[in-house]
């Protein structure tokens, strides 16, 4: 890290807001006193006229928590770690109230309630300014905002409403943030960390109707936030109030409402007659139906004392559809019949011991359940049969979480708040059919010599996973708050033990790969041309004996300490000064570290400044250093005993029954691009000595104000930058040549994939001579040939907003940006990759080449509307527009001839490169995916003569444009020929359908 560097650039932009804004400095009014925000709990602050010998009593409405304080004598005052709710701020003079103002806490923000002279007595209001306390770069949503906007149900649904967030590419799911890959964020709720641990994609699932508020940051958060280079998903759930509260909601999604889901076929590729435009996955038969129900009930066990809230939800989704192409070879099992299950439930228990003391326990079941019955279909009539057929029937993802969080308010000055949780997932599979050791056959059309009868006898497909899949972590937390004068002090410490159980291998313990070259005469990886194998192989057909397998039980340590001091340097200027710092420990099956990071340090920098001194406008600014673990799935590959090994013959011949190949002659010997052949790795030699972490910095300038009472518009400039990365790395050759430059003997060494810092000097500690002696071997990034990794995002937001006034509430977003470098991040989602920090990237020299561009998560324009519009007291009506601009496409092609020399080992992975026709064709060149445009409405009937009573519906992709959101980038499928699969579509947007909402709600 060249901390220096960043320091100044730092010192910098300090200078830079204190000349623009020195203007002002001298104005009066009051701005956000510092405070410490907390990532599950608001600040209530203000301004009083007249100090002397008063107090501000803060109350609950819901619980009737009371917390008093006192202002300085300058007459501010604040409050931290509030919890998110509607509170009464009462000005009192001894023990009578002499003003009073009603506010709305929300999470991660600060809001003023402030008494100056010429208020009358007693006011009550709620008061809407612009929050001048505020640095980061981000959005809260309410639970009511959420129940009145036509969105999805899920975490995704609500950070598509947040400005600078995109959909991941569906072949691996999520949400990209800030042109972030999809496995760089971190999610909290109630200020526990929920992020999936093994692959980091996604996080506990809580019931939709527990959360009361949602905060998404894509940036410029402060130094309590970290392990996250992409967003952060901050959720606190509904706590029990003083009154008892009951409801229902039942939700149903027809499948007779849905639009019909388009059908996929062969794209016209130009080279494969026999495929091109021709059918390759009907969906027309296709059906959903969708049936929700969740029940919730909330109240006081003692009053103003102890208070729970319970939710209990289901989701059960049915669909039939076709599950085989037309080219599968077996599709005995082509029709799927789906029942999915998701129970999940919540408890909330709030204790408040004092008004300065108060517990919170947490407890969350989320449970994804499938179970399936697999039949046959035929293309030739488009029909299914009522044959059963094996096939996986059953599989599930169940996680528990417990949360206990203590805070306490020691006097005015002093809050601290503790938290202990921990979590548990399991994945336990079923399947019917199944036999082992039978291959699994894949022969593609074009790959299938005339006259041969090709099988596929294995029901299962892919890989099944390890028994007892689980995900573990345990977590304590620490923060401390103090206030000393002009400083907001803020410190803390967390630790975060993580352990896995994961992994799978091939069903059937192997595949019998066909294929094709155009060319007979051009070599498989490793070995020697179809040609010379006789047999078949004189037609260029020949086939792989594939074998994959990957298991591990890792363990992960992650600590952070911060420090942080919110200064407020005058009344209308605020900053933010953070630093954090990180340890990750990464640990293989045995506990023994494989990788470490130390003293990752992480500068933070806000500032905020109130230009008119009345909360009507701020400029902002931010910038600092962000961090990335690795996840525990990286163990699979790198610290493990993972097989990946290719084996190629030709063939005279196939059984038609078991679809083996017979009269099999070998032309390459057993192939592992990786160097996994099943054996056990030493820890200390897959990732380098030198090994440094994943960080990015970040800088953000913006402004917002109030242009009128009822509009609020803003910008803001973001550019973030990928600095350092982990990947692996396969390329022995730098090795060797060092080997020899140095007289070491390493002619019976045969590297593994290594963990590395790409496009730096590496120092590796390797057994070269395989004699037991580890050897150090220093390369630098000129040894290595691979080019520094680069991800720069830049970005111009926008925004209208209207608050909720005169009946209506609408914001509009808008977003240019641009995400261009060589790299995604831990992931590749366009070939979808989702080997986390052990993609291709980075692999071997000749996989850069061409590789820089527009990234996988670039979206030039993206354009979302969304708000309500309450006609009546019975009526209301809401929208929610997304149109984002296509990602880009690329064409990835096998190693051309000219550099596919030597036995070059990047030729072993096929369709890998920026090359295609043996040109160059660098990344993001092939085109642009088609614009996705997603209108969703609703309507909301809330009769008089039911108090309490609402029906609801909603109508997603109105306009059902089921939009490519991916395609497939493979541009070979053998030496010299082009796939028949080349530019297919992998996924679209969802089709048109309409969800149905009958909601009661009781307050007794």
């Amino acid at each position: 890290m060249k901390k220096s560097t960043h320091r100044a650039r730092m010192t910098l932009v300090a200078h830079a807001l204190a000349l623009a804004f020195g203007g002002a400095l001298l104005s009066g009014g009051l701005v956000a006193p510092a405070y410490a925000q907390s990532n599950a709990t608001g600040t209530i602050f203000g301004q009083i006229a007249n100090p002397k010998g008063a107090s501000v009593v803060l109350e609950n409405t819901a619980t009737g928590a009371r917390r008093i304080v006192h202002p300085d004598a300058s007459g501010r005052y604040q409050a931290t770690s509030m919890q998110p709710g509607i509170y009464k701020v009462m000005l009192m003079r001894g023990d009578q109230v002499e003003r009073t103002l009603e506010v709305e806490a929300l999470i991660g923000q600060g809001v003023e309630a402030s008494f100056d002279a010429i208020q009358a007595v007693t006011v009550s209001s709620r008061r809407r300014s612009i929050d001048v306390s505020n640095t980061n770069n981000g959005a809260v949503f309410t639970a009511r905002e959420l129940a009145a906007l036509p969105v999805a149900q899920s975490l995704s649904g609500i950070i598509q409403l947040a400005p600078g967030t995109s959909r991941g590419n569906p072949r691996i799911g999520g949400d990209s943030f800030g042109g972030a890959g999809v496995s760089e964020n971190s999610y909290y709720i109630n200020g526990f960390p929920v992020t999936n641990v093994y692959k980091q994609i996604g996080s506990t699932t809580l019931p939709f109707f527990a959360i009361a508020q949602a905060q998404i940051l894509q940036g410029g958060y402060s130094a309590e936030f970290g392990r996250s280079t992409g967003g952060v998903v901050n959720i606190t759930t509904k706590s029990g109030t003083n009154h008892w509260d009951a409801g229902a909601v039942l939700q149903y999604t027809p499948n007779w409402l849905r639009a019909k889901p388009e059908d996929t076929y062969y794209p016209q590729t130009g080279a494969n007659p026999a495929t091109d435009g021709k059918l390759l996955t009907y969906r027309g038969a296709n059906n959903a139906t969708d049936v929700f129900g969740s029940v919730y009930v909330g109240g006081p066990l003692i009053k103003d004392k102890l208070f729970m809230f319970a939710n209990l939800e289901q989701d059960r989704f049915t669909t039939g559809y076709i599950s085989k192409d037309s080219d599968a070879t077996n599709k005995t099992n082509g029709w799927t019949e789906r029942e999915t299950r998701t129970p999940r439930y919540l408890l909330k228990l709030d204790y408040n011991i004092s008004d300065d003391h108060r517990l919170e326990f947490t407890q969350i079941h989320d449970e994804y359940k499938k179970a399936q019955q697999n039949y046959g279909f035929s293309y030739a009539t488009l029909q299914r049969n009522n044959t059963r057929a094996g096939g996986v029937t059953g599989d599930a993802a169940i996680t528990n979480d417990s949360i206990l969080k203590y805070t306490g308010y020691l006097g005015d000055r002093l809050t601290v708040t503790a938290l202990a949780g921990r979590f548990k997932s399991t994945y336990p599979q079923s399947t019917e059919g199944y036999v082992p050791g039978v291959y699994q056959v894949s022969a593609p059309v074009n790959a299938q010599v005339p006259g041969l009868s090709y099988n596929n006898p294995q029901t299962i497909g892919g890989t099944i996973q390890v028994a007892n899949a689980e995900d573990k972590q345990s977590t304590l937390r620490l923060d401390v708050e103090y206030k000393l004068g002009d400083h907001a002090l803020r410190a803390g410490v967390d630790h975060n033990n993580v352990s896995s159980i994961n992994g799978s291998s091939l069903a059937g313990g192997g595949s019998w790969i066909y294929s094709r070259a155009s060319n007979p005469n051009s070599t498989v990886p490793g070995g020697r041309s179809p040609a010379s194998g006789g047999g078949y192989g004189a037609q260029g057909y020949y086939v792989n004996e594939y074998h994959q397998s990957d298991s591990a039980s890792p363990h992960t340590d992650q600590s952070a300490q911060y420090v942080q001091d919110r200064w407020q340097i005058t009344n209308t200027l605020l900053l933010d000064l953070g630093l954090r710092n990180e340890q990750f420990t990464n640990k293989n099956s045995f506990g023994v570290p494989y990788a470490e990071q130390r003293h990752m340090l992480a500068p933070r920098l806000g500032a905020s400044w109130d230009a008119r001194g009345d909360s009507s406008m701020k400029l902002f600014a931010n910038a600092g250093r962000y961090h990335l673990q690795i996840p525990t799935s990286v163990a699979l590959r790198l610290a493990g005993n993972p097989i990946h090994i290719d084996h190629y013959f030709t063939y005279t011949g196939v059984d038609p029954k078991t679809g083996v190949p017979t009269g099999l002659n070998e032309i390459s010997p057993p192939v592992s691009g990786g160097n996994e052949w099943g054996q056990a790795k030493d820890p200390h030699q897959v990732a380098a000595s030198s090994l440094g972490a994943t960080y990015q910095d970040e800088l953000a300038l913006g402004i917002e104000a109030a242009l009128t009472p009822a509009y609020t518009a803003g910008a803001k400039f973001t550019y973030r930058t990928l600095r350092n990365t982990i990947e692996d790395w396969c390329d022995q050759r730098p090795v060797d040549a060092w080997a020899k430059r140095n007289n070491v003997d390493a002619s019976k060494y045969n590297m593994p994939c290594l963990l590395i810092n790409p496009g730096r000097d590496n120092t590796l500690v390797l057994d070269l001579r395989r004699d037991g002696k580890l050897v150090t071997v220093p390369l630098t990034a000129d040894d290595m040939g691979l080019p520094k990794v680069q991800r720069i995002y830049t970005a111009l937001d926008f925004f209208l907003e209207h608050p909720l006034r005169d009946g209506w509430y609408g914001k509009v977003n808008y977003t240019l940006s641009r995400s261009r470098g060589n790299m995604e991040g831990q992931v590749a989602s366009d070939i979808g990759q989702a080997d986390l920090a052990a993609t291709t990237a980075y692999d071997y020299p000749e996989l850069m080449t061409g590789a820089n561009g527009l990234l996988p998560n670039n979206h030039t324009q993206v354009l979302k509307a969304y708000g309500y519009y309450e006609l009546t007291p019975e009526w209301r009506v809401g929208g929610n527009l997304n149109i984002a601009t296509g990602a880009p496409k690329s064409c990835i092609g096998n190693l051309p001839k000219a550099l596919d020399v030597n036995n070059n080992p990047a030729g072993w992975y096929g369709s890998a490169t920026f090359y295609c026709d043996e040109k160059l064709a660098p990344r993001g060149s092939a085109g642009t995916l088609p614009t996705d445009v997603r209108l969703a409405l609703n309507a909301t009937y809330m009769p008089r003569w039911l108090k309490g009573l609402s029906l609801k519906a909603d109508v997603f992709n109105l306009l059902n444009q089921q939009t490519d959101l991916a395609t497939q980038p493979g541009y070979n499928s053998g030496p010299g020929t082009v796939s028949a699969y080349y530019n297919q579509v992998l996924g679209r947007a969802p089709e048109r359908q309409v969800r149905f909402t009958a909601e009661y709600n009781h307050r007794f």
